[in-house]
């Protein structure tokens, strides 16, 4: 049977409570008759030990015990003394076999010089003997009741033994004492009990509300729904569960609830964009055919150029979603070689300055960069070309003329870091962190006349750094426009998953 989880707590709680209240009152009840037994045996043990100790003073003048048989006011003087009350008058008269030492005087107030009585009474389950057995004083006992038997001696030999019959099952004020602290117990037991239910309720229904709010939630969100906020504890008409996990929880969802959001946004927004980027050389092409099959257009090696290089920026466009859809899913291919860094990005730098010079722009690199050592890597070189390429294309299509590119590495604790910034114009701080995000565009102070690119290139750089273990970053430049860091490490140990990662800002 499947149950909620305020009925599993209350019964986990009850249960474990339960199981400690037996425990603890089965060990304390235990404890409390094996002491009070305790109590009693080392009680008679400390009156049967002084009263043989008066017997061995009074029979060190007569041995014989015959002072003892049948002497009802001996056997009483002995008792008066063990417990400590004054001495009585003498009444010489036999005593029966069937009484006890003595009978108990009138209870009265003890004199200030006298101790008083000790509790417990032993005169009536004590038997003297004489050594040879004989009834000498006491009420004689059943056979079968459990004693303790010592030995009476003068000058160390037995002169007479001395029975005691053990204590009996507590009555009067003993029992009531017994009964008392186990009326206690079992209140305290079921007081107990009943507050662990109580409180294993209480703690449940305060842990089950946020946890039925959130699972209300999860189902709207599983349909699609968006909007779906859960109120956090601590604000106005939130559950507090008191639970730190649960509002934990809460507010995580809460924060899924945002990303999933963004995500669904960013999904329309990228069927969007990947619709209008296909759209436009799609266009131009069916536009061009058209006047070609009407005749308005002769197909003519300059028709013809302009219709390859429609085509070739549609292929570029469609090569890099493929690139983007790849990374995505974890498998953009690595092939890592070995080789010398400091050579392959001087190279692949060297490359643009042609481009650059023709745009207006100067691209340099750093003082010092080119005259650096070689630098051992295991990189797939053709992947980081790409990402150099990508870096230097958005800044010489996005920097005004007469403006700079500048390009700069170098390697810190194992790891290469790469650096291509611009002059102005720049980018807002708002729109850093979404520079890597497909498709995105900044706005139009950062674009040259008929420079415009597919907003893929920094995306594909963003997966290419993550493929080799890297991370990738952009900030304001010194130059006045944007800066792109890069880290790399010298040798990734292996390809991690591309999954989409935090941007960077």
């Amino acid at each position: 049977m499947r149950l909620r989880i305020a009925h599993q707590l209350s019964l986990l709680l009850t249960a474990a409570v339960v199981l400690a209240v037996l425990a603890v009152g089965g060990v304390s009840l235990w404890s409390l008759r094996s002491g009070f037994g305790d109590y009693l045996r080392q009680r008679d043990e400390a009156q049967l030990t002084r009263f043989i100790q008066l017997l061995e003073r009074r029979a060190a003048a007569d041995p014989s015990m015959d002072w003892l048989r049948g002497n009802r006011e001996a056997q009483r003087d002995l008792m008066d003394e063990l417990s400590g009350r004054p001495l009585r008058p003498r009444i010489d008269r036999p005593q029966e076999p069937g009484e006890g030492l003595a009978e108990p005087p009138p209870r009265r107030r003890p004199p200030p010089h006298r101790r008083p009585a000790e509790a417990g009474n032993i005169a009536d389950r004590i038997v003297v003997l004489d050594v040879r057995g004989d009834w000498l004083a006491g009420r004689r006992q059943p056979p079968h009741l459990a004693r303790t038997v010592r030995a009476v001696q003068v000058n160390g030999a037995d002169v007479a033994f001395v029975e005691l019959v053990a204590e009996p099952e507590p009555e009067g004020i003993d029992a009531r004492f017994l009964q008392r602290q186990t009326t206690g117990m079992l209140i305290t037991a079921f007081s107990t009990i009943a507050i662990a239910l109580l409180a294993g309720w209480w703690v449940a229904r305060r842990w089950s509300r946020p946890l039925r709010q959130l699972q209300l939630a999860t189902h709207r969100i599983a349909r699609g729904e968006q909007g779906v906020r859960i109120a956090v504890p601590g604000t106005p008409g939130a559950s507090r569960s008191g639970a730190m996990e649960i509002d934990e929880l809460v507010t995580d969802v809460n924060a899924m609830v945002v990303a999933l959001a963004k995500l669904e946004d960013s999904r329309r927004h990228w069927i969007a964009r990947i619709s209008h980027e296909l759209r436009t050389p799609l266009a131009v092409l069916r536009g061009e055919m058209e006047s070609i099959e009407d005749g308005a257009r002769q197909p003519t090696p300059a028709v013809m150029a302009s219709l390859r290089e429609e085509v070739a920026q549609l292929t570029r466009l469609v090569d890099d979603l493929h690139t983007l859809a790849v990374a995505d899913l974890g498998q953009l291919p690595c092939h890592f070689t070995a080789g010398d860094a400091q050579s392959e990005l001087t190279r692949m730098a060297r490359r643009f300055e042609t481009r650059a010079a023709q745009l207006g722009l100067v691209l340099a690199l750093e003082p010092g960069a080119h005259a650096l050592p070689a630098i051992p890597t295991q990189w797939d070189f053709g992947r980081i070309e790409q990402l150099l390429s990508n870096l230097l294309e958005n800044s010489l299509r996005y920097t005004r003329a007469p403006g700079q590119v500048h390009v700069h590495w170098r390697t810190l604790e194992d790891t290469l870091h790469l650096t291509v910034e611009d002059s102005a114009p720049g980018v807002a701080a708002a729109q850093l962190d979404q520079l890597f995000d497909p498709l995105f565009r900044v706005d139009s102070a950062r674009t040259r006349t008929g420079q415009h690119g597919s907003g893929l290139g920094l995306s594909i750089v963003r997966a290419i750094a993550q493929a080799h273990n890297g991370t990738v970053a952009a900030s304001a430049s010194r130059l006045g426009g944007l800066a792109i860091q890069v880290s790399l490490p010298l040798e990734p140990t292996q390809q991690p998953p591309l999954g989409r990662q935090p941007r960077h800002s």
